[in-house]
């Protein structure tokens, strides 16, 4: 035997590395660098790999995890990480992309983003857009071409089934039907009152 102690392996047998500040560090970079994200879902990011870590080297987890918090601290500090920000891009993505907002919703307290800051941003968009159910209602129907993006000889037989497509995305009944009620593709849909 050559008196050396085995060397900590992570699964899939890479030797573990210690999660140093600093590593955590190039690692918010590095992850911060090819996606925007929140706080939450930062230190969510960091801390499965480095708990991987922590238990392969038999490391406190609790000090490990405030390692984690000063690091997303760190980055919200530098302005690396903006929840608000964040949350206004994906919210306009999400409704240009046409997901309802209660999709909308959903996707952003995914991410770790706090309920109070998802509204603020929806009335943002609401100023911004005018109604952002009837936009997103409308990228919606143009990308599955639904009522007035179909066929014209074919929108009358399809409404229950389109109606029935909003309703599965989300949508309310009063913006689908004003949707599948306006005849031009091209023109935008009656406004609200």
């Amino acid at each position: 035997m050559s008196g050396k102690t085995p060397e900590a392996r992570r699964p899939g047998g890479r030797p573990a590395r210690q999660p140093t500040e600093e590593r955590l560090w190039r690692r918010a970079l590095f992850y911060l660098q090819r996606f925007s994200t929140s706080r939450a879902h930062l230190r969510e990011v960091l801390l499965r790999r480095a708990l991987r870590e922590a238990r392969a080297l038999e490391l406190d987890p609790a000090e490990v995890a405030e390692r984690v918090d000063r690091v997303v601290s760190r980055a919200a500090e530098t302005g690396l990480v903006d929840d608000a920000a964040f949350a206004l891009a994906r919210a306009r993505r999400l409704v240009e992309r046409g997901c309802s907002l209660r999709t909308v919703r959903t996707r952003l307290r995914e991410k770790g983003v706090a309920s109070e800051l998802v509204e603020t941003v929806l009335e943002e968009l609401a100023e911004e857009m005018g109604d952002p159910a009837l936009a997103a209602a409308r990228a919606f129907a143009r990308r599955r071409r639904l009522g007035p993006f179909r066929p014209a000889g074919e929108r009358g037989a399809m409404r229950e089934r389109d109606l029935a497509a909003f309703a599965r995305a989300g949508f309310s009944y009063e913006t689908a039907r004003r949707i599948l009620d306006h005849d031009e593709a091209e023109d935008e849909p009656p406004a609200t009152r």
